[in-house]
């Protein structure tokens, strides 16, 4: 079921003997609301199917967008990554009905991981709200750096109604472009950072999907 699903193969486990205790015991109407609800888990934890893509090469890499969501806001030369003097950001918004799998935008090896507690933020709220200090927001950093060395920053900012992404990959795992290394359950806010030498190719408010929008084009330095 992992092909199709993020939810845990125990889940379907346990759901066969409650399907044939209600099969059994329960009304029709029972019925009815217990298939309902079970549709809207399976929808909420859905898997899409992400069409392979190798990374293109053309006067730099292309930077594909590693989530399903919407584009809330762009910032170019900004300072807030702390290992890029300057770069442009990227603000995408998971939606709730959103598909949560998590894809890698490029090529590359992941070079930083880490986790930190603090306060949740609203995938909805202004963008001011999200220029804090960094270390007072709850949020998951996981640094890529590509095959030719490009640095990039996905930053995974918790929701109050989601919980923390799941990502499978840790410090030193390679992967290649559009290949699934996690979910985030309920959705939440990424932010990406790129670095200078990138011309981004998406607009505030456009919905993008993994491994087919292109978010930045990386031109050689």
């Amino acid at each position: 079921m992992s092909r199709f699903t993020f939810l845990p193969n125990l889940f379907f486990f346990l759901l066969v003997p409650i399907w044939f205790y209600f099969i059994r015991y329960w009304g029709f109407n029972q019925q009815l609301v217990f298939v309902f609800f079970l549709a809207i888990i399976l929808f909420v934890f859905r898997r899409s199917t992400i069409p392979y893509r190798d990374t293109l090469k053309n006067d730099g890499e292309i930077y594909l967008s590693p989530v399903h969501g919407i584009v809330q806001s762009i910032r170019r030369e900004t300072t807030t990554w702390d290992d890029l003097p300057i770069s442009h950001e990227i603000r995408i918004a998971i939606g709730h009905f959103d598909e949560k799998g998590l894809y890698l935008p490029t090529a590359g090896e992941v070079s930083y991981l880490r986790a930190n507690k603090g306060q949740k933020i609203l995938r909805t709220a202004e963008s001011k709200e999200f220029y804090v200090p960094m270390g007072e927001l709850a949020h998951t950093d996981l640094v890529l750096t590509s095959k030719n060395q490009t640095k990039s920053l996905m930053r995974f900012i918790e929701c109050p109604y989601g919980i923390r992404p799941t990502i499978w990959l840790k410090s030193g795992d390679r992967g290649r472009g559009g290949a699934c290394f996690g979910h985030y359950t309920f959705g939440g806010t990424l932010i990406i950072y790129l670095p200078p030498n990138c011309d981004i190719l998406v607009f505030e408010k456009e919905r993008v999907v993994p491994g087919q929008t292109v978010l930045a084009a990386l031109r050689d330095q």
